[in-house]
């Protein structure tokens, strides 16, 4: 049995960080800044771009995800703030709030 925080690491949070690199792509972003301010690699950028891993039908964390890129392109969100908000919306989806 997976506790609480080995699911987080395996499924919501690749989900979460998928929809944070499509969309910042999608907005023109390059996938090397994508990385840099998500602090993960092109590679993994790439798979979530390609939809490798990291993929949620969740509309409402899709909503969510744009409001937080919305933040980021407006530069009101160091890379603590990110973290922070990554942590409430892991928290959000765990509580079963976007179903």
């Amino acid at each position: 049995m997976k506790s609480p925080c080995e699911i987080m690491a395996s499924k919501i949070i690749p989900a979460i960080r998928g929809e944070i690199a499509r969309e910042l792509v999608a907005r023109g972003h390059a996938k090397k800044e994508v990385a840099q301010i998500l602090g993960i690699t092109v590679a993994a950028v790439s798979q979530y771009t390609h939809r490798k891993r990291g993929v949620s039908n969740s509309e409402i964390l899709k909503k969510k995800v744009k409001e937080i890129v919305d933040e980021i392109e407006e530069k009101k969100l160091s890379s603590e703030d990110l973290t922070i908000k990554l942590c409430e919306l892991c928290s959000y989806v765990r509580s079963g709030a976007n179903d």
